[in-house]
């Protein structure tokens, strides 16, 4: 959602910076996806090769939009990969122009095609829990039901929640989460937040995942983010930045 184009020169600096005052166990460096829709995204691969090169303990990840870009990927030799699909038909119809259920048959076909690859782990970002910037509030068992299929698939290293229109409250949060662990190892959940104009509901969030051994946070350390082609600028609520995070946890 940034205006200003970053290049690889300055994505470098970027990713020193995450490196060495963050310490993070996982990064996720870019997209493969076309230049002409996301410029942003450009020099991923040459991004990824680069961070494997200064740093073998952590896990650089990019993200892979379909089942063509997935072949590129695995022939770039990435791999480590995320892919993201969500709870709101609506809401893939207008991101990817696919309906959720042919989401879910390409994310089927590109599980079978990864076997047997050289690909690492696998990390799905699940988006609009609780609620799609379309259509609206969301049930929280039919979330549940959509998380767990995904589950059962057996695929994927881990599972990111993402909280697209940044007003998940914490009684749904509640609700979705002591479901999803009857089920589901905390340590493969994760949690992609958005800044709330409630800070208070983000910080019982942030709590309540503490407390129920859920530690893995998508973070940015740009003050940005939102999806920019479903949303309008307007609408839109920056990433969880390090800051938050660290203040956060000071407080608790």
């Amino acid at each position: 959602s940034k205006k200003n184009i970053y290049n690889l020169e300055e994505k470098k600096k970027i990713l020193h910076d995450i490196i060495n005052l963050h310490y993070p166990k996982s990064i996720e460096v870019g997209s493969l996806v076309s230049d002409k829709i996301l410029p942003q995204m450009s020099n991923s691969v040459e991004l990824f090769n680069y961070a494997e090169s200064i740093n073998k303990d952590i896990d650089f990840y990019v993200l892979i939009p379909n089942l063509e870009y997935t072949k590129k990927a695995i022939k770039c030799n990435i791999k480590n990969m995320s892919f993201i699909t969500s709870v709101s038909n609506e809401f893939q119809l207008k991101n990817i122009k696919k309906s959720l259920k042919e989401t879910k048959n390409e994310i089927t076909s590109i599980i079978d095609y990864t076997n047997n690859k050289n690909v690492n782990k696998k990390k799905l970002y699940i988006s609009c829990i609780n609620q799609c910037p379309i259509s609206g509030i969301i049930d929280n068992n039919y979330i549940v039901d959509e998380i767990l299929f995904y589950h059962n698939m057996n695929a994927f290293d881990e599972l990111c929640l993402s909280d697209t229109c940044g007003k998940l409250n914490i009684s749904d949060f509640q609700i979705i989460i002591d479901s999803l662990l009857k089920h589901i190892s905390p340590n493969k959940l994760s949690l992609h937040l958005h800044m709330s104009k409630n800070f208070n509901n983000l910080k019982d969030i942030i709590a309540y995942s503490f407390n129920n051994n859920i530690n893995n946070f998508d973070i940015s350390i740009l003050n940005s983010g939102g999806c920019s082609v479903t949303m309008e600028n307007d609408e839109l609520n920056n990433n969880l930045t390090y800051d938050v995070l660290y203040s956060i946890i000071d407080d608790q």
